[in-house]
Protein backbone atom coordinates (compact mmCIF):
# COMPACT_ATOMS: atom_id res chain seq x y z
CA UNK A 1 0.00 0.00 0.00
CA UNK A 2 2.84 2.42 0.87
CA UNK A 3 4.62 1.65 -2.40
CA UNK A 4 1.47 2.46 -4.36
CA UNK A 5 1.01 5.72 -2.45
CA UNK A 6 4.62 6.78 -3.06
CA UNK A 7 4.25 5.93 -6.74
CA UNK A 8 1.12 8.08 -7.03
CA UNK A 9 2.87 10.99 -5.31
CA UNK A 10 5.85 10.69 -7.66
CA UNK A 11 3.51 10.67 -10.66
CA UNK A 12 1.70 13.71 -9.30
CA UNK A 13 4.90 15.72 -8.76
CA UNK A 14 6.28 14.69 -12.16
CA UNK A 15 3.08 15.82 -13.84
CA UNK A 16 3.23 19.09 -11.91
CA UNK A 17 6.74 19.79 -13.23
CA UNK A 18 5.69 18.87 -16.76
CA UNK A 19 2.62 21.09 -16.45
CA UNK A 20 4.76 24.05 -15.36
CA UNK A 21 7.08 23.48 -18.33
CA UNK A 22 4.16 23.07 -20.71
CA UNK A 23 2.52 26.30 -19.51
CA UNK A 24 5.76 28.17 -20.15
CA UNK A 25 6.01 26.57 -23.59
CA UNK A 26 2.43 27.57 -24.44
CA UNK A 27 3.06 31.24 -23.72
CA UNK A 28 6.38 31.17 -25.59
CA UNK A 29 4.91 29.58 -28.71
CA UNK A 30 1.87 31.87 -28.55
CA UNK A 31 4.11 34.94 -28.47
CA UNK A 32 6.19 33.62 -31.37
CA UNK A 33 3.02 32.83 -33.32
CA UNK A 34 1.61 36.29 -32.64
CA UNK A 35 4.73 37.87 -34.13
CA UNK A 36 4.79 35.68 -37.23
CA UNK A 37 4.10 37.41 -40.53
CA UNK A 38 3.55 34.46 -42.83
CA UNK A 39 0.34 32.50 -42.85
CA UNK A 40 -0.26 28.76 -42.83
CA UNK A 41 -1.88 27.20 -45.90
CA UNK A 42 -5.38 25.99 -45.25
CA UNK A 43 -7.22 23.92 -47.86
CA UNK A 44 -10.95 23.33 -47.90
CA UNK A 45 -12.40 20.79 -50.31
CA UNK A 46 -15.96 21.13 -51.58
CA UNK A 47 -16.68 18.34 -54.01
CA UNK A 48 -14.38 18.76 -56.98
CA UNK A 49 -13.35 22.32 -56.03
CA UNK A 50 -10.53 23.11 -53.62
CA UNK A 51 -10.21 26.54 -51.98
CA UNK A 52 -6.84 27.43 -50.48
CA UNK A 53 -6.34 30.20 -47.90
CA UNK A 54 -3.21 31.46 -46.15
CA UNK A 55 -4.24 32.01 -42.56
CA UNK A 56 -2.82 32.18 -39.05
CA UNK A 57 -6.24 31.88 -37.45
CA UNK A 58 -9.86 32.00 -38.45
CA UNK A 59 -10.10 35.80 -38.13
CA UNK A 60 -7.81 36.15 -41.18
CA UNK A 61 -10.08 34.24 -43.59
CA UNK A 62 -11.91 35.98 -46.40
CA UNK A 63 -15.29 34.94 -44.98
CA UNK A 64 -16.45 32.28 -47.45
CA UNK A 65 -18.99 31.32 -44.78
CA UNK A 66 -21.79 32.85 -42.76
CA UNK A 67 -20.08 33.52 -39.43
CA UNK A 68 -18.02 36.55 -38.38
CA UNK A 69 -16.49 36.76 -34.89
CA UNK A 70 -17.86 39.78 -33.10
CA UNK A 71 -20.82 40.20 -35.46
CA UNK A 72 -22.70 36.91 -35.67
CA UNK A 73 -25.09 36.42 -32.75
CA UNK A 74 -27.90 34.07 -31.86
CA UNK A 75 -30.40 35.77 -29.50
CA UNK A 76 -32.16 32.54 -28.50
CA UNK A 77 -28.91 30.94 -27.31
CA UNK A 78 -27.81 34.10 -25.52
CA UNK A 79 -31.16 34.55 -23.78
CA UNK A 80 -31.22 30.90 -22.72
CA UNK A 81 -27.62 31.11 -21.46
CA UNK A 82 -28.26 34.30 -19.51
CA UNK A 83 -31.42 32.85 -17.96
CA UNK A 84 -29.55 29.68 -16.99
CA UNK A 85 -26.82 31.75 -15.33
CA UNK A 86 -29.33 33.99 -13.56
CA UNK A 87 -31.21 30.85 -12.48
CA UNK A 88 -28.03 29.47 -10.87
CA UNK A 89 -27.49 32.78 -9.07
CA UNK A 90 -31.14 32.95 -7.99
CA UNK A 91 -31.04 29.39 -6.66
CA UNK A 92 -27.87 30.15 -4.68
CA UNK A 93 -29.40 33.28 -3.16
CA UNK A 94 -32.71 31.67 -2.16
CA UNK A 95 -31.18 28.41 -0.95
CA UNK A 96 -28.45 30.29 0.91
CA UNK A 97 -30.97 32.59 2.56
CA UNK A 98 -32.90 29.55 3.79
CA UNK A 99 -29.72 28.09 5.28
CA UNK A 100 -28.93 31.36 7.07
CA UNK A 101 -32.42 31.49 8.61
CA UNK A 102 -32.22 27.81 9.62
CA UNK A 103 -28.82 28.27 11.22
CA UNK A 104 -30.04 31.22 13.28
CA UNK A 105 -32.99 29.24 14.56
CA UNK A 106 -30.97 26.12 15.31
CA UNK A 107 -27.18 26.65 15.18
CA UNK A 108 -25.01 23.66 14.34
CA UNK A 109 -23.03 22.10 17.14
CA UNK A 110 -19.86 20.66 15.64
CA UNK A 111 -16.75 19.18 17.20
CA UNK A 112 -13.63 18.73 15.09
CA UNK A 113 -12.36 15.20 15.61
CA UNK A 114 -9.60 14.94 13.03
CA UNK A 115 -8.32 15.65 9.52
CA UNK A 116 -7.79 13.51 6.43
CA UNK A 117 -5.48 14.25 3.50
CA UNK A 118 -7.73 14.26 0.44
CA UNK A 119 -6.25 16.28 -2.44
CA UNK A 120 -2.67 15.98 -3.71
CA UNK A 121 -0.53 19.02 -4.48
CA UNK A 122 -0.92 18.41 -8.21
CA UNK A 123 -4.72 18.24 -7.95
CA UNK A 124 -4.88 21.50 -6.01
CA UNK A 125 -2.49 23.40 -8.27
CA UNK A 126 -4.28 22.12 -11.35
CA UNK A 127 -7.67 23.05 -9.87
CA UNK A 128 -6.74 26.68 -9.21
CA UNK A 129 -4.84 27.15 -12.46
CA UNK A 130 -7.79 25.68 -14.36
CA UNK A 131 -10.25 27.85 -12.42
CA UNK A 132 -8.45 31.11 -13.22
CA UNK A 133 -7.94 30.04 -16.84
CA UNK A 134 -11.66 29.38 -17.27
CA UNK A 135 -12.57 32.68 -15.60
CA UNK A 136 -10.23 34.47 -18.00
CA UNK A 137 -11.71 32.61 -20.97
CA UNK A 138 -15.28 33.41 -19.96
CA UNK A 139 -14.52 37.11 -19.52
CA UNK A 140 -12.40 37.49 -22.66
CA UNK A 141 -14.73 35.25 -24.67
CA UNK A 142 -17.87 37.27 -23.99
CA UNK A 143 -15.95 40.51 -24.57
CA UNK A 144 -14.53 39.12 -27.81
CA UNK A 145 -18.00 38.02 -28.90
CA UNK A 146 -18.90 41.67 -29.34
CA UNK A 147 -15.47 43.32 -29.91
CA UNK A 148 -14.16 40.84 -32.50
CA UNK A 149 -11.27 38.37 -32.58
CA UNK A 150 -8.70 40.98 -33.62
CA UNK A 151 -9.27 42.93 -30.42
CA UNK A 152 -6.92 42.47 -27.45
CA UNK A 153 -9.56 40.30 -25.79
CA UNK A 154 -9.41 37.98 -28.78
CA UNK A 155 -5.65 37.50 -28.44
CA UNK A 156 -5.97 36.86 -24.70
CA UNK A 157 -8.78 34.39 -25.35
CA UNK A 158 -6.66 32.46 -27.86
CA UNK A 159 -3.67 32.25 -25.52
CA UNK A 160 -5.82 31.08 -22.63
CA UNK A 161 -7.53 28.61 -24.97
CA UNK A 162 -4.20 26.94 -25.79
CA UNK A 163 -3.39 26.91 -22.08
CA UNK A 164 -6.70 25.19 -21.28
CA UNK A 165 -5.96 22.49 -23.87
CA UNK A 166 -2.65 21.75 -22.15
CA UNK A 167 -4.28 21.73 -18.71
CA UNK A 168 -6.99 19.34 -19.86
CA UNK A 169 -4.48 16.94 -21.42
CA UNK A 170 -2.57 16.85 -18.12
CA UNK A 171 -5.85 16.24 -16.29
CA UNK A 172 -6.59 13.24 -18.51
CA UNK A 173 -3.08 11.79 -18.14
CA UNK A 174 -3.14 12.23 -14.36
CA UNK A 175 -6.61 10.70 -13.99
CA UNK A 176 -5.66 7.67 -16.10
CA UNK A 177 -2.20 7.03 -14.64
CA UNK A 178 -3.34 7.34 -11.03
CA UNK A 179 -6.70 5.64 -11.75
CA UNK A 180 -8.35 8.61 -10.07
CA UNK A 181 -10.91 8.70 -12.90
CA UNK A 182 -12.99 6.19 -10.92
CA UNK A 183 -13.88 9.08 -8.56
CA UNK A 184 -16.15 10.46 -11.30
CA UNK A 185 -17.96 7.20 -12.08
CA UNK A 186 -21.05 6.51 -9.93
CA UNK A 187 -21.74 3.00 -8.65
CA UNK A 188 -25.06 1.38 -9.53
CA UNK A 189 -26.60 2.12 -6.11
CA UNK A 190 -25.68 5.80 -6.41
CA UNK A 191 -28.03 6.23 -9.37
CA UNK A 192 -30.98 5.27 -7.17
CA UNK A 193 -30.53 5.36 -3.41
CA UNK A 194 -27.59 7.78 -3.50
CA UNK A 195 -29.20 10.39 -5.77
CA UNK A 196 -32.46 10.34 -3.81
CA UNK A 197 -30.80 10.60 -0.41
CA UNK A 198 -28.42 13.37 -1.48
CA UNK A 199 -31.21 15.25 -3.27
CA UNK A 200 -33.43 15.10 -0.17
CA UNK A 201 -30.58 16.45 1.92
CA UNK A 202 -30.08 19.51 -0.32
CA UNK A 203 -33.85 20.09 -0.58
CA UNK A 204 -34.90 19.43 3.06
CA UNK A 205 -32.24 18.02 5.37
CA UNK A 206 -29.78 20.89 5.07
CA UNK A 207 -32.42 23.29 6.44
CA UNK A 208 -32.97 20.98 9.42
CA UNK A 209 -29.24 21.04 10.17
CA UNK A 210 -29.04 17.32 9.50
CA UNK A 211 -25.69 15.60 9.03
CA UNK A 212 -24.47 15.09 5.46
CA UNK A 213 -25.53 11.64 4.20
CA UNK A 214 -22.18 11.12 2.43
CA UNK A 215 -19.05 12.68 3.91
CA UNK A 216 -15.95 13.34 1.83
CA UNK A 217 -13.26 10.66 2.20
CA UNK A 218 -10.15 10.01 0.12
CA UNK A 219 -11.72 7.04 -1.68
CA UNK A 220 -14.97 8.94 -2.43
CA UNK A 221 -14.41 12.69 -2.70
CA UNK A 222 -17.65 13.31 -4.60
CA UNK A 223 -21.18 12.58 -3.43
CA UNK A 224 -23.73 10.74 -5.63
CA UNK A 225 -25.04 14.00 -7.15
CA UNK A 226 -21.60 15.45 -7.81
CA UNK A 227 -20.28 12.40 -9.66
CA UNK A 228 -22.63 12.53 -12.70
CA UNK A 229 -22.49 16.34 -12.73
CA UNK A 230 -18.68 16.49 -12.70
CA UNK A 231 -18.40 13.61 -15.16
CA UNK A 232 -20.70 15.42 -17.61
CA UNK A 233 -18.65 18.61 -17.37
CA UNK A 234 -15.14 17.15 -17.40
CA UNK A 235 -15.75 14.46 -20.03
CA UNK A 236 -18.63 16.10 -21.93
CA UNK A 237 -18.66 19.91 -21.94
CA UNK A 238 -14.89 20.35 -21.70
CA UNK A 239 -14.00 18.28 -24.81
CA UNK A 240 -16.77 20.01 -26.78
CA UNK A 241 -15.66 23.52 -25.85
CA UNK A 242 -12.00 22.68 -26.51
CA UNK A 243 -12.58 21.06 -29.90
CA UNK A 244 -14.94 23.78 -31.14
CA UNK A 245 -12.51 26.43 -29.91
CA UNK A 246 -9.58 24.80 -31.73
CA UNK A 247 -11.63 24.61 -34.94
CA UNK A 248 -12.22 28.36 -34.84
CA UNK A 249 -8.65 29.22 -33.78
CA UNK A 250 -6.79 26.80 -36.04
CA UNK A 251 -8.86 25.90 -39.11
CA UNK A 252 -5.64 24.84 -40.89
CA UNK A 253 -4.88 22.19 -38.28
CA UNK A 254 -8.51 21.17 -37.79
CA UNK A 255 -9.38 21.15 -41.51
CA UNK A 256 -10.26 17.44 -41.40
CA UNK A 257 -13.11 18.22 -39.00
CA UNK A 258 -14.21 21.27 -40.99
CA UNK A 259 -14.39 19.23 -44.19
CA UNK A 260 -16.23 16.45 -42.35
CA UNK A 261 -18.93 18.86 -41.22
CA UNK A 262 -19.40 20.25 -44.73
CA UNK A 263 -16.96 23.16 -45.03
CA UNK A 264 -16.50 26.66 -43.70
CA UNK A 265 -20.06 27.67 -44.53
CA UNK A 266 -21.12 25.57 -41.52
CA UNK A 267 -18.65 27.15 -39.09
CA UNK A 268 -21.45 29.12 -37.45
CA UNK A 269 -22.81 25.88 -36.02
CA UNK A 270 -19.41 25.27 -34.40
CA UNK A 271 -19.67 28.73 -32.87
CA UNK A 272 -23.20 28.04 -31.61
CA UNK A 273 -22.02 24.82 -29.95
CA UNK A 274 -19.04 26.67 -28.46
CA UNK A 275 -21.32 29.39 -27.09
CA UNK A 276 -23.79 26.88 -25.61
CA UNK A 277 -20.90 25.03 -23.94
CA UNK A 278 -19.53 28.31 -22.56
CA UNK A 279 -22.86 29.16 -20.96
CA UNK A 280 -23.00 25.60 -19.61
CA UNK A 281 -19.56 26.01 -18.03
CA UNK A 282 -20.62 29.38 -16.57
CA UNK A 283 -23.80 27.94 -15.02
CA UNK A 284 -21.85 24.98 -13.62
CA UNK A 285 -19.20 27.29 -12.18
CA UNK A 286 -21.82 29.39 -10.39
CA UNK A 287 -23.46 26.29 -8.94
CA UNK A 288 -20.07 24.83 -8.05
CA UNK A 289 -19.06 27.93 -6.10
CA UNK A 290 -22.30 27.94 -4.12
CA UNK A 291 -22.40 24.21 -3.37
CA UNK A 292 -18.81 24.48 -2.11
CA UNK A 293 -20.29 26.39 0.84
CA UNK A 294 -22.59 23.51 1.83
CA UNK A 295 -20.01 21.50 3.76
CA UNK A 296 -20.17 20.94 7.51
CA UNK A 297 -18.92 24.55 7.67
CA UNK A 298 -19.03 27.21 4.96
CA UNK A 299 -15.24 27.22 4.49
CA UNK A 300 -14.62 23.46 4.83
CA UNK A 301 -14.50 22.66 1.11
CA UNK A 302 -12.45 25.76 0.29
CA UNK A 303 -9.87 24.81 2.93
CA UNK A 304 -9.45 21.30 1.57
CA UNK A 305 -8.68 22.66 -1.90
CA UNK A 306 -6.06 24.99 -0.42
CA UNK A 307 -4.34 22.70 2.09
CA UNK A 308 -5.35 19.24 0.88
CA UNK A 309 -6.66 18.36 4.36
CA UNK A 310 -10.35 17.75 5.03
CA UNK A 311 -11.54 18.63 8.53
CA UNK A 312 -13.73 15.90 10.04
CA UNK A 313 -16.51 16.99 12.39
CA UNK A 314 -18.79 15.20 14.81
CA UNK A 315 -22.39 16.43 14.98
CA UNK A 316 -24.04 17.10 18.33
CA UNK A 317 -27.83 17.21 18.18
CA UNK A 318 -29.49 20.38 19.39
CA UNK A 319 -32.25 19.87 21.94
Amino acid sequence: MKTRTVRRHLIAYLLYLLLAAAVSLVFWTASVSAGAETGVPYMETRGSRADVYAVKDISDLDRPYNYVIGSTTHPAIEIFGILASLGAIGFAMMHGLGRIVANRRRPKKLEEVGQEYIYSLFSRLWHWLNAFTILGLLYSGFQMHYAGAGHTYGQVHHWLGYLLVVEYLFFLVYEILTRDVKQFIPAAWEFTEGLIKQGKFYAIGIFKQEEHPYHMVKEHRLNPLQKPAYFSVMFGLMPVILITGLIMMRPDTMSFLINWMGGQENIKYVFYLHLISAFGILAFLLGHLYLATTGDTVKQHFEVMLTGFHRVYKYHRSK
